[in-house]
């Protein structure tokens, strides 16, 4: 218990540090600036991670006991799908709004993870391998999409999406259809998701340069949802292969 509570110090004293960066690199009379643009998209980044990772943290220490049916699971979820399209239809000119939706998002992810979090609490190494496998991922194609972007091409998008929509489809026809053979294919859908979401991690990557060198009205928040589901998905995949 007292290193659940360091724990949580840590993240907090974090959580302070990275508002703190923001309030002074993103933002100026309550609207969001151009200036340093991949910079703040990256403290946005952080700080949804570090939000959910507190939030976990809290949950557990309070023993917070939330194991959702299929229903309500499904529930959070198109919630969650709402707050996505909600963060992109709002103008950053609407900067609490924005904020407001943005956090509720984080709410929502958070309460979706933490059942799966309780499932590895006894395997925090486990945790910890996944963590570090998607950092490392992360860090290696934004290089590649840093020092080659050439390499790289905004034609892939409806590729990347429409491959994004199949692999969907099959799992939710997996989860109706395979019976004994779910856990199988999800394994084999897993990998494959892993290297989709890579490939999306370069995608928007390049496009976080681009729109960069053409801000004209910074809008942060969306900006950073896009990475942030690339690695969260990374490492949502990561988690549950080791764990099987």
């Amino acid at each position: 218990m007292n290193t659940l509570l360091i724990q949580i110090f840590v993240a907090l004293l974090f959580f302070i540090c990275v508002i703190f960066g923001i309030a002074n690199s993103a933002i100026r009379n309550k609207q969001f600036v151009c200036n340093r643009y991949i910079l703040n998209t990256y403290l946005y980044i952080i700080l949804t991670l570090n939000i959910i990772a507190l939030q976990v943290l809290i949950m557990e220490y309070k023993n917070v006991s939330f194991n959702p049916n299929l229903l309500i699971y499904l529930g959070v979820f198109i919630l969650t799908i709402l707050c996505i399209l909600g963060m992109h239809k709002i103008s950053p000119k609407q900067i609490i709004l924005k904020h407001i939706v943005w956090i509720t998002f984080i709410i929502l992810m958070g309460l979706m993870f933490y059942p799966m979090y309780t499932l590895y609490i006894n395997q925090k190494g486990l945790i910890v391998s996944a963590i570090l496998t998607t950092l490392i991922l992360f860090l290696g194609l934004s290089a590649i999409a840093y020092l080659k972007p050439e390499y790289i091409s905004l034609s892939w998008g409806p590729v990347l999406a429409m491959l994004l929509i199949g692999v969907i489809i099959i799992e939710v026809l997996t989860l109706i259809f395979a019976g004994d053979n779910t856990s199988k294919i999800f394994k084999y859908t897993s990998y494959f998701v892993i290297g989709l979401f890579m490939l999306f991690i370069l995608y928007d990557t390049k496009r976080l340069q681009i729109n960069a060198k053409n801000c004209v009205i910074a809008d942060y928040i969306s900006e950073s949802v896009k990475l942030f589901l690339d690695i969260w998905n990374i490492f949502i995949r990561l988690l549950s292969l080791g764990g099987r």
